[in-house]
C-alpha cells in the first residue's frame, strides 16, 4: 500500500462501515488499561496519577493515551465506528481521531477486521463465537 500522508498510521485500508473484532492481545491490553486506571483513582492525587497511567499504558502497546477508552468499548462487544459514536461525543473525539486509533490499534494487532476473523485468519486467543453467516 501506498504511504498516506494525510494519515501516516494507517495500516491498511479498510471499509467505512468496516466491523472489527478485538484478539487475545486485545482483551489482555484492555484488561491492562482497567486495572491501570482503577489504580490510578485510588492514588492521592487521582487526576495526575490518570494521566500518568494513560501514558504509560499507550506508550507500551504504541497507542495514544484516549486509544485506550474507545479499545474497552470494543471490547465490551462493540464492532464498528458507529457504535463508538457515543463514546467519541463523551470524550470530545472526531471519527478522525477514532480512525487513527482504529489503524493504531490494528498496527499493535489489538484489532483485526471482523472479516478476517471469520475467513480463519485470527491470531491465537481466547475463543470467541463467530457470528453466523
Amino acid at each position: 500500500m501506498a504511504h498516506d500522508w494525510r494519515n501516516p498510521e494507517r495500516v491498511a485500508p479498510w471499509k467505512p462501515r468496516q466491523r472489527f473484532q478485538v484478539t487475545g492481545r486485545g482483551f489482555e491490553a484492555a484488561e491492562s488499561y482497567r486495572q491501570a486506571m482503577v489504580s490510578a483513582q485510588a492514588a492521592a492525587d487521582p487526576r495526575t496519577a490518570l494521566e500518568a497511567a494513560k501514558q504509560e499504558w499507550a506508550q507500551r502497546y504504541s497507542l495514544r493515551p484516549p486509544d485506550g477508552m474507545l479499545l474497552e468499548d470494543m471490547a465490551a462487544g462493540r464492532t464498528c465506528l458507529a457504535e463508538l459514536n457515543e463514546t467519541l461525543e463523551a470524550v470530545g473525539l472526531s471519527l478522525r481521531d477514532a480512525r487513527g486509533a482504529l489503524d493504531r490499534m490494528r498496527a499493535a494487532e489489538l484489532v483485526q477486521p471482523l472479516d478476517a476473523a471469520i475467513s480463519g485468519v485470527e491470531p491465537p486467543g481466547p475463543a470467541r463465537p463467530r457470528p453466523n453467516r
